[in-house]
């Protein structure tokens, strides 16, 4: 009997939040770039799983190690037309669901984290929100934006 061992086959990176503007501590931030689409990747279309990589570019001082800045998202397209309502905004999360959170270190410098999420509710499309976890503002301007990208990938037997 062959031995095929599984691996990752990985779509292609999406860029879903590219802020020039501050988040405020325990805040959410803006409107997203672009809306991660689940259906058009040419390697792997309506995957499970993503990774979600973050820049966090610098901090009004540093923020307490062991504080998270969490990732959540609004489904667009639900039923093929519909959008799930209430995006978050300020310090309310409305209608939106929680996908993972980034680890922050005290450190006042760029740092940039990798976290697996479940695309398992994501039919179609899904817009990302940051929530600032932190008591610090987090200082995205001066050409330093917080940039998230998300790459889809599944989990197969090449042989």
């Amino acid at each position: 009997m062959a031995n095929y061992p599984q691996k990752k086959f990985y779509g292609t990176a999406q860029t879903v939040i590219d802020l020039a503007v501050d988040i405020a501590a325990a805040n959410f931030s803006g409107a997203p770039a672009a809306a991660f689409d689940n259906t058009t990747d040419a390697v792997v279309p309506n995957a499970l799983w993503a990774e979600a990589m973050a820049e966090f570019p610098d901090w009004a001082a540093a923020p307490a190690a062991g504080t998270v800045v969490e990732l959540w998202g609004v489904l667009i397209d639900t039923d093929g037309t519909d959008d799930d309502t209430d995006a978050p905004a300020t310090t309310v999360v409305g209608g939106a669901m929680f996908f993972g959170s980034f680890p922050i270190a005290a450190v006042d410098a760029l740092q940039r984290r990798t976290i697996v999420i479940s695309l398992l509710a994501v039919k179609n499309k899904v817009n990302f929100y940051l929530k600032n976890g932190t008591a610090q503002n987090m200082n995205n301007d001066a050409g330093t934006n917080c940039v998230v990208k998300v790459t889809p990938f599944s989990v197969g037997i090449a042989v």
